[in-house]
Order: structure tokens, then sequence, then C-alpha cells
């Protein structure tokens, strides 16, 4: 097979006699994309998959760092939760996130230099910028625990640079990024099946150089053997069969993010305007026939660049289910970077027209433009408001304290739950992120309602047949009301609540919400039961509420 990638190649047009100018923009763009996202970022906390790290997952055992989540391998990211933990602790997930974009804007940094070399500086300053501004990947950007996709997309175009220079130095660099790679997640899968594309179709020998690709691919089925292959995943014949569907919908789904027409998370059925990503796809599907047929064969780096995109494609289309659709927010930001490899790959050795590249700038901006909108969006409307809700819940557990039940399960929607034990061992060790209680005190309704309902689960308070030989003191008769305010409130200790009306009353109580958020059921009517409030850290009392009609006694208990 021809390797074309020697044939001359045209000089890069230059939109400007200043060869360090788009050096300079892309460094004002890392730089503007790095604070842009942090602080956004800033205002959220530790999410979800976070938490798995953090607290649920404990020890420096091989099952922290080796245990798959989600089908993925997650020994990078484990390593780097770890160390990060120790040295910030946990009380704020700023450093965390600037980690995580500093590495997100790494590889924008790397994508630049490998598709300069393929499509001169002004149109690789464009892929890369329009990578840097991705507000369609804002499940990636405003999540500090997709560190895992950057740092092995970043390692994996560090290894194709590193290929480029075509030299026992570059295939040391290249197989040690490799590993890198599959460390941080399984897109590097991807990367490896470029790398023995790289082996197969290279000039070089083969033989002094297959561990470039079969090292880092050992060691990865050794963790597969090893665990791996214990995880869930959701390979079907439905799926492989529909794979190709879902393959041109998620290639059509990044062109669309690229271009900054993402409307949404991607998890609707019909995107609006997904239409224009799968008409240009299909131009460009056009395109790459004509030049294979043209060229009578496909270039190595081409074949690289193919591969490493049906193979993350392939991957997620075996693998899917109800949250992995091909137009989801979490696969916009690897599809739109192996999109541009394959586009560099087409159009390499071409001499583009300056009137394209400065409508290519153009088209850049108002893509960047739209992607920005959709995040700061999402970031508002979605993403604050869920880590606000969590810091108020985390602020009630707080309260609670070591009179928690140690079994309460502590819930990091959507799928994340670890036990009120593990999480307050790690909270007092490494700090919080939670509200303190001046501030939950000024949360809005729904997020001290939560906090209500959690303090209580945590407390394990609920009504309960009283105890034989506790005594009665300080009663009152209360009235039981539409409403239920009475105006009485109970700070800790044990109490007696009887019916003595003609119909069930609703027994609620309510701490830092307006109203009475906390229900215990129905007390009969004529029924007697117990209540015990324990101590905890605030010295703020519970409201109690009783809805229906007739009255309550209410008394004070002293064990006998």
């Amino acid at each position: 097979m021809l390797d074309r990638e020697d044939a001359p190649r045209p000089a890069p047009v230059e939109l400007v006699r200043a060869p360090w100018l788009p050096l300079a923009i892309l460094g004002v763009a890392a730089i503007a994309s790095f604070v842009w996202i942090l602080s956004l970022d800033s205002h959220l906390t530790f999410i979800a998959d976070d938490w798995m790290l953090l607290v649920k997952r404990q020890g420096w055992g091989t099952s922290y760092f080796l245990l798959p989540f989600h089908g993925n391998i997650v020994t990078g990211p484990a390593l780097v939760y770890k160390l990060m933990r120790e040295v910030f602790g946990m009380g704020s997930a700023t450093p965390y996130y600037a980690l995580s974009v500093a590495t997100f804007v790494a590889s924008g940094v790397l994508l630049f230099f490998h598709l300069r070399r393929r499509v001169g500086d002004w149109l690789a300053l464009c892929g890369a910028v329009l990578t840097l501004f991705l507000g369609a990947a804002f499940e990636d950007l405003l999540f500090a625990f997709q560190i895992g996709y950057y740092a092995s997309v970043a390692a994996g175009l560090g290894m194709l640079i590193a290929l480029d220079r075509e030299d026992d130095a570059g295939d040391r660099i290249a197989c040690a990024l490799l590993v890198v790679s599959l460390a941080f997640s399984s897109i590097g899968l991807a990367f490896a099946l470029g790398a023995l594309v790289d082996l197969v179709l290279g000039r070089r020998p083969r033989g002094r150089r297959a561990y470039v690709a079969l090292a880092p691919i050992v060691l990865y089925a050794l963790w597969w053997l090893g665990w791996g292959h214990a995880a869930v995943n959701h390979l079907s014949a439905h799926n492989v069969i529909t794979s190709p569907e879902y393959v041109f919908k998620a290639a059509a789904a990044g062109i669309t993010s690229l271009l900054g027409l993402a409307s949404n998370d991607g998890s609707e059925p019909s995107q609006p305007h997904l239409i224009w990503g799968k008409l240009i796809l299909i131009a460009g599907l056009l395109l790459l026939g004509w030049k294979l047929v043209r060229e009578r064969g496909i270039s190595r780096g081409l074949a690289m660049a193919l591969a490493i995109g049906l193979a993350f494609w392939l991957a997620a289309a075996f693998n899917r289910d109800v949250s992995r659709l091909p137009t989801s927010s979490r696969f916009q930001y690897p599809s739109a970077v192996f999109l541009l490899l394959v586009a560099a790959e087409m159009i390499r050795g071409l001499r583009i027209p300056r009137p394209a590249i400065v409508a290519a700038v153009v088209i850049s901006g108002l893509a960047i433009s739209g992607g920005i909108s959709l995040m700061h969006r999402e970031q508002h409307e979605r993403w604050v408001p869920y880590a606000d809700a969590l810091r108020s819940r985390l602020a009630a557990l707080q309260i609670a304290g070591t009179r928690a039940d140690p079994h309460f399960q502590v819930a990091f929607p959507p799928d994340i739950e670890a036990s009120a034990r593990a999480y307050l061992l790690a909270a007092d060790r490494y700090g919080s992120p939670a509200f303190s209680e001046g501030q939950l005190e000024s949360r809005p309704q729904g997020e001290r309602e939560a906090a209500d309902v959690t303090l209580a689960q945590a407390l394990g308070l609920a009504l309960r047949s009283p105890a034989k030989g506790e005594r009665s003191t300080a009663c009152q008769t209360l009235q039981a009301s539409s409403a239920g305010y009475t105006g009485v409130t109970l700070l800790h200790g044990g109490f007696t609540l009887a019916n003595r009306s003609g119909a069930g009353v609703e027994v609620k109580l309510g701490r830092f919400a307006e109203g009475f958020p906390v229900s215990f059921g129905e007390l009969p009517a004529g029924v007697k039961t117990a209540l015990a409030v324990p101590v905890d850290s605030s010295r703020r009392p519970w409201n109690l509420g009783l809805i229906g009609i007739g009255p309550v006694r209410l008394c004070t208990t002293e064990s006998g």
C-alpha cells in the first residue's frame, strides 16, 4: 500500500504575514477556556461519580484502583482523586475542577499540534478552539470526574504526535502515553487500535516496534482478566445489529456539536438540529468514498483516524443503554476530537483557498457562541440547583453527626450511595463541602424541606410504642387542624402523643423549612405513641405539626 503522507504538500495558506499569530491566539484561547470553564465549575461541588472515589471506595488496596466503574477502567482517576484528597481535602471541589479543566485544555492544545502538521496553523487553530469551547460537552466540562476522558484523550493525542516522529524515541514515548491513555478510561482502546493500524501500515520494521501497541494492550488485557471482566455490560445482538445506525447518529451529533447547534443534553429521541450534522456527514462520507476510489487506497494517517473514531463509536454502540444515547452530551467531546482527526486526514495535502479558511474562522466564531450559550444555560438551570440541593442535604447529615444511623444510605444522584458512617468519617478527616447551618437557614424552601427529611431519616426519627416504665411529665393538650400548626417546638428528649380525637391525626415535624415536610403517618384515634428526638449539633428545635381535627395530648417522658 502506498503511503501518500510523504508526497509533496502544498504550502499552507497564510491569512496574515505573522507566523506567530496562530500560536498567540491559541495561548489566549487556552487561558480563556480555562478561566471560563473553571468560573462555571466554581459554583458547583462534587457530583455523583466523584463520591465513588471520595467516599464509597476506601483504602489503598488494589480494589480501590483496579475495580471497574460503569464498565470502565478508572485506575488513573482513582490515583488522582486519592492524591488530591490527601493534599486538598474535600471541603471544596475547586482544586479538582482546576486540575480536570487544565487537563482538558492541554488536550485542546495537543490537538492543535497534531492537526497543524496536516492542515496548517489556521485550520488547526479553528479545530482546537472549537474543542476548547465545546459547550455541547457540558456533561464533561462541568464534571471533575471526567478527567478520565481528558487525560485519556490528551495522552492519546500525545501518542499520535510521538508516532509522527517515526523514530525509536518517538516509539518509546508513544508506548508510555498509550499506557496512560488506557489507565484513565476505556477511550484508550480506540487509540490502541490506532497504534495497531500504525504498526501494520507503517514503513518501519514491525518486529522491533510491535511493543508500542502490544505492551499497553497486554497490560489492559491483564486488568480485564483480573478485574474488568466482572463489570456490567450491555452487549447484545440487538446492539450489534443496530450499531451502524448508532455510529451514524453519534458522528452526526458530534458535527452538530462542533457547529454549536446542539440545543440540549442529547437525551431527547429527536434533536432539533441533528439534521445538519447528518447532511454534512453524508457529504463527508461521499467525499471519503471519492477520495478512496481516486487514490486507490488509504493513507496510514486516515486509516488510523478512522480506526480510532469507529472504535469509540462502535464500543459505545455495543454497550448502549437508556443513558448512553449517541447524542448524549457526555460523548460529544471525544466525538468532536475524533471527527477533527478524520477531517484533517481527508484534506491533508490539499491547498485550501484563503476564502475557505476565512469562512472556517467565521463559522468557528459563530459555533463557539452557540456552545457557550448552551453551557451557561445548562449550568444555571440544572447543575447549580443539583449542587446546591446536595450541599443542603449534606448539611443535614453534618448536623446529625455521630447520632446518625451509621447504615443510613446517603444518596449522591443519580446512582451513587454510601453509608453515613463512610461519609462522616471522610468528612471528619478531609472536610465537607456541605453548607453550614447558617447557610442552610437561608436556602430556598425546597432545599430546606429536603434537608429536614434527610435529617429525620439519618436520626431515625419514627413513632414507636411507648416503653414500659417511662414517666410522663409536663403534659399539655394540643389541637390538630387542617393547617397543622401547633406552636409547639421539640428540641430533644422523649415525648408521647395520645390521640384523643375521634379520627386519625397525621403527625409531622419541620425544622429548617417552613411547614412540616417530615411526616410520620397517621396516628389512629385513641392510640398513644412515643417519639424520641436525639441531641445533635444544632440548637434549632423541631416544630410539631398535627394535621386533623380534635385534641392530642403531648407529654415529655423520663425513664422510670
